[in-house]
């Protein structure tokens, strides 16, 4: 069970995949899978929410990242923001065994495949097959 969100630094969602089915899928709305908008607010909120916590910090003299993960009973979110504001959300299993080595290879893809590609407009959705395979990859082992 995996889904990668990569949100830009104003708090879009520029891409989503899903790699899971839900276990009653068939007897709910649309297999369980949530709509393209939904999505789009999940990944605005998330993105609030991770600014909000950048500020939060207890210890003086530490500077704070913002949130990292959320541990909830039937899934976990991992969160990595890159220097450039990029965030990468892993949501998976709690029993996931490196999630955090998977969002490091699911950046380097995003480095290699999307951000060399002279096609891409940075911070626009990403369209990019080779990048879909890589993360197809990753997520479904």
């Amino acid at each position: 069970m995996s889904s990668l969100w990569i949100i830009n630094k104003a708090g879009g969602l520029i891409y989503q995949s899903e790699h899971f089915v839900h276990p009653d899928a068939a007897s709910l709305p649309n297999g369980g899978r949530l709509s393209s908008n939904e999505y789009l607010v999940l990944a605005g909120t998330l993105h609030g929410i991770h600014a909000i916590t950048a500020r939060l910090n207890p210890v003086a003299g530490r500077k704070c990242s913002g949130l990292e993960s959320l541990e909830a009973d039937g899934f976990s979110i991992r969160v990595m923001a890159t220097a450039t504001g990029t965030k990468f959300v892993l949501v998976t299993s709690p029993a996931h065994p490196n999630p955090l080595g998977v969002l490091q290879k699911c950046y380097e893809a995003y480095a290699d495949q999307v951000m060399k590609n002279p096609f891409y407009t940075p911070e626009m959705p990403v369209r990019v097959e080779g990048f879909d395979r890589a993360v197809e990859g990753l997520l479904k082992v």
